[in-house]
């Protein structure tokens, strides 16, 4: 549950960009049946769709849900993350529906998600799909109706009165915050979680709002909830305590500032800050890191996301309820461009709820209201666009991120004042990325940089040769994407 006081302050970078190349043939509109790539898909580049099960379908629940993961296996998606699925309050709640994020019992399912059954064959259809299943949890508060407020009152925290506390100075009024170093709630998270693991074969956690509960928990609950004697993913709702992935309690966290300060901020200022958005995506694809990323005064840590990697995105629930919608509202005309970004510039790309067809919200969305999506209007062309992009991910060597990460170089061109370009290298293997922001196609001219050789487009199938001073015409808003194992 990202917090609207989080820091949106625009960062300055220095930035420079472009490509371009010559056809050698114009092959058909769709990406020709190249020979098949290999594999390359690594836990680091693995990508996530979240699902809100009470929006995902007219039914509202999991059976809704269950329909579509044959697409979403076909679609290439490797990790399908439910929000919380759990009995959630009514009690204070702010909408006509409660949140999903204020929960009344975490062992028991919301009933209007449907039975422990359908839950059981949602999980078994995500399986033999070959995908994994991750819960949300909540740590850091509860439902005011949570039977733990009556059970176990001594687990939250109080005010000096003896009220319970309603988080962030009483600005989330549907929750109670519990209290960070109780030990005996400790014992309650780890038994409450590893129920999930053990009653559903779930295979890890999303964890809300990571930077509230004590690190002592993460602790705990990272090294104790085990699946079969081993253990799951753990990814963190956090970017302002890095020690939680360096000491190794979460695999993965939020890129948040690269979202809301580098790429909101670009799509919505009036002048194009290229130079910004070519440093910005340097220094994560080659450091893990945004510039500014805020720090808590004991995490200093130099390089924390070495080896690692973390989650970009460009919609996901807090976005769509607190900055305005979905993307062609956030991000206007440059979705388009914008998500060839997110899916080769580095990490774990995620998807949420219908965005691989680009739905349009047409507004905020608060997560207490039901508003499903409309899967009968799709945008054809964003969907196959996405879906190659994912194909991209898993076959490239150059846009895997952890231990073997590729390199992101900046190519300069004759367009660098709409156009950005850039590669990613790893050993013999390179991707070729050119976005254009402009209103107007632009022929692009290479640099002598230029990776020199023959490439596909991955999102037309068009294929190029690549030699100083060739060119490229990039329409409109959009992108190429040029590599040469396709």
């Amino acid at each position: 549950m990202k917090t609207q006081w989080y820091k949106s302050c625009v960062l300055a970078f220095s930035l420079m960009a472009g490509i371009s190349v010559a056809p050698l043939s114009a092959v058909a509109a769709q990406p020709a049946e190249q020979t098949a790539a290999a594999d390359v898909r690594v836990p680091e580049n693995r990508v996530i769709y979240e699902v809100f099960v009470r929006n995902f379908s007219p039914e509202g629940n999991f059976k809704g849900v269950e329909a579509q993961i044959p697409r979403l296996k076909e679609l290439g998606v490797d990790v399908v993350w439910l929000m919380p699925i759990y009995k959630l309050g009514d009690e204070g709640r702010w909408g006509p529906y409660s949140s999903p994020y204020a929960i009344k019992n975490y062992k028991q399912i919301d009933p209007d998600n449907g039975t422990e059954q359908d839950l059981r064959d949602l999980v078994k259809a995500i399986h033999d799909n070959g995908m994994e299943i991750w819960f949300d949890w909540v740590g850091n508060h509860t439902a005011m109706d949570n039977v733990w407020v009556t059970s176990n009152p001594e687990f939250y925290s109080r005010n000096e009165d003896g009220s319970f506390v309603h988080p962030f100075g009483g600005a989330w009024k549907d929750v109670y915050e519990l209290a960070r170093d109780n030990e005996d709630m400790h014992e309650a998270m780890v038994d409450a979680m590893q129920y999930w693991v053990d009653n559903f074969d779930i295979d890890g956690y999303r964890c809300d709002y990571a930077s509230g509960p004590s690190p002592e928990l993460w602790r705990k609950v990272t090294e104790r909830v085990l699946k079969d004697g081993k253990r799951i993913a753990w990814l963190a709702e956090d970017s302002s305590v890095p020690s939680l992935v360096q000491k190794g309690y979460f695999d993965y966290n939020y890129c948040w500032d690269f979202q809301e300060k580098v790429l909101k901020h670009f799509a919505q200022d009036e002048k194009l800050d290229m130079e910004g958005l070519r440093a910005a995506c340097e220094l994560l694809a080659n450091h893990g890191l945004t510039a500014g990323e805020a720090k808590a005064p004991e995490d200093t840590i130099q390089d924390p996301y070495r080896g690692r990697s973390r989650m970009v995105y460009l919609e996901n629930h807090d976005v769509v309820q607190d900055q305005g919608g979905s993307g062609d509202i956030v991000y206007g005309k440059y979705f388009r461009p914008l998500t060839a970004l997110q899916f080769t510039v580095y990490g774990m790309p995620l998807l949420y709820n219908g965005q691989e067809i680009q739905h349009r919200t047409g507004g905020r969305v608060s997560i207490a209201e039901k508003t499903p999506i409309n899967w009968s209007n799709p945008n054809e062309a964003y969907a196959d666009m996405v879906k190659n992009l994912i194909r991209l991910k898993h076959t490239q060597p150059a846009l895997r991120t952890g231990a073997e990460s590729g390199v992101l170089t900046s190519i300069p061109t004759n367009a660098d004042d709409h156009v950005y370009a850039y590669k990613r290298s790893a050993g013999d293997n390179d991707v070729v990325v050119l976005l254009n922001f402009d209103d107007n196609a632009r022929k692009v001219e290479f640099n002598p940089e230029v990776p020199a050789g023959k490439y596909v487009d991955a999102l037309t199938g068009k294929t190029y040769k690549l030699s100083a001073k060739s060119k490229v015409t990039v329409n409109p808003l959009d992108a190429v994407v040029l590599v040469k194992n396709w």
